[in-house]
């Protein structure tokens, strides 16, 4: 069975892979109303930011969000629970919503970043014992208080929604 930071891995490096496959030009088109692959390589940079600042600070920090107040739900659980929240038409709250002027640069910066944060991802998992990552909550936007290993899983399940939308 796959760990979770394999999957991150796994997950991050199968979007760098897209990524790569495209011309700056089409790395960058918007096609309607949607989302360039840079703007989507962006928000989940932006989604994943605030999960590495929570899990490489102080544990106090978590207590705000008191303790786990359920059993540790499953990836594919959890899946089918973002998949309900998106049919509702929830979209992506502001903060995590890609800014025109942080997106005025080259195909290669956006990698970067995207790849930079992912990596940090993984490197913060490191500091974590198992049953911490079930203990402690955070708020997530759309799901509600979730354990940080759902919100590790959720990381790779918000990755393989955008993956599949490409």
């Amino acid at each position: 069975m796959q760990t979770i930071s394999e999957r991150i891995t796994a997950d991050c490096q199968a979007f760098v892979d897209v990524a790569n496959r495209l011309s700056e030009e089409e790395f960058q088109r918007h096609i309607g109303d949607k989302w360039s692959v840079a703007d989507v390589m962006q928000h989940l940079y932006l989604s994943a930011r605030p999960v590495v600042k929570v899990m490489t600070g102080p544990r106090e920090v978590l207590a705000q969000w008191g303790k786990a107040d359920h059993l540790p739900k499953l990836y594919d659980q959890l899946a089918a629970e973002y998949n309900a929240v998106l049919s509702t038409g929830m979209k992506a709250p502001t903060p995590f919503v890609p800014r025109p002027e942080d997106m005025d640069v080259e195909k290669q910066v956006v990698i970067d970043r995207f790849t930079a944060m992912y990596k940090a991802v993984n490197n913060a998992i490191k500091s974590w014992a198992e049953q911490e990552l079930d203990a402690y909550c955070m708020p997530h936007p759309a799901l509600g208080k979730l354990t940080v290993r759902e919100m590790l899983y959720f990381i790779s399940i918000h990755t393989q929604h955008h993956l599949n939308r490409l």
